[in-house]
C-alpha cells in the first residue's frame, strides 16, 4: 500500500509538471483549476476507474465527466500518462487543429462528453448514470465539478434527483 501512494504521488507530481509545461507552451490557459484538481484526477485514472485506453470505447469502462472543462490541461495530461495519446501531443495544447482544445472535446480520445458550460455537469454526468442502470452496466460515473459551478440550480436539481433514481453509480 505505502510504495501505490509513493507511485500515485510521482503520478500527480508528473502531471502537475506537464500542466505547467501545456499551459506555458500555449501562452494560456487555466492552470490553477488543473494543478487543484491534480489528485482527484491522478486517483481516478491511476487507481479508481477502470479504463482502457486501447480501447477507449471499451463498453465496460467507468465514465469520467470533467465539468469544469477550463481545467481540462489535468485531463489531457492524465489521459497521455494512461496511454490514451503520446505525450508530445500535449504541446499541442489549444493550438487551430488540435485534438487538445481550451475546453474537452469528443474528438479526444479519452474524453466522454464536450464541457464548458459551468453548472451542466452533474445533470450530463446523471444521465450517463441513469443509462447505465436502465442498461443494467455496473460501470461508474466520475463528475468533477469547480467550486463556482456548484452554486448553479441544476447541479442542485441533478443532486437531487441522483437519489430519487437510486443512482449509486454516480459520483459528483
Amino acid at each position: 500500500m505505502k510504495e501505490e501512494l509513493k507511485q500515485l504521488y510521482k503520478t500527480a507530481n508528473k502531471i502537475r509538471k506537464l500542466i505547467i509545461q501545456m499551459t506555458a507552451r500555449a501562452g494560456s490557459g487555466h492552470p490553477g483549476g488543473s494543478l487543484s484538481s491534480t489528485e482527484i484526477v491522478t486517483c481516478l485514472y491511476f487507481k479508481v476507474m477502470r479504463h482502457n485506453p486501447k480501447e477507449p470505447k471499451w463498453p465496460k469502462r467507468d465514465r469520467f465527466h470533467l465539468s469544469k472543462g477550463h481545467a481540462c490541461p489535468v485531463l489531457y495530461a492524465a489521459l497521455a500518462l494512461s496511454g490514451y495519446f503520446k505525450i508530445d501531443e500535449l504541446w499541442n495544447l489549444r493550438k487551430l487543429g488540435s485534438i487538445l482544445q481550451g475546453h474537452p472535446d469528443r474528438r479526444t480520445p479519452g474524453v466522454e462528453v464536450a464541457s464548458g458550460s459551468l453548472g451542466q455537469g452533474l445533470s450530463v454526468a446523471l444521465g450517463m448514470a441513469l443509462a447505465g442502470k436502465i442498461d443494467n452496466q455496473d460501470w461508474r460515473v466520475y463528475c468533477l465539478m469547480g467550486d463556482g459551478e456548484i452554486q448553479e440550480g441544476n447541479i442542485w436539481e441533478a443532486a437531487m434527483a441522483a437519489p430519487h433514481f437510486k443512482l449509486d453509480n454516480l459520483c459528483g
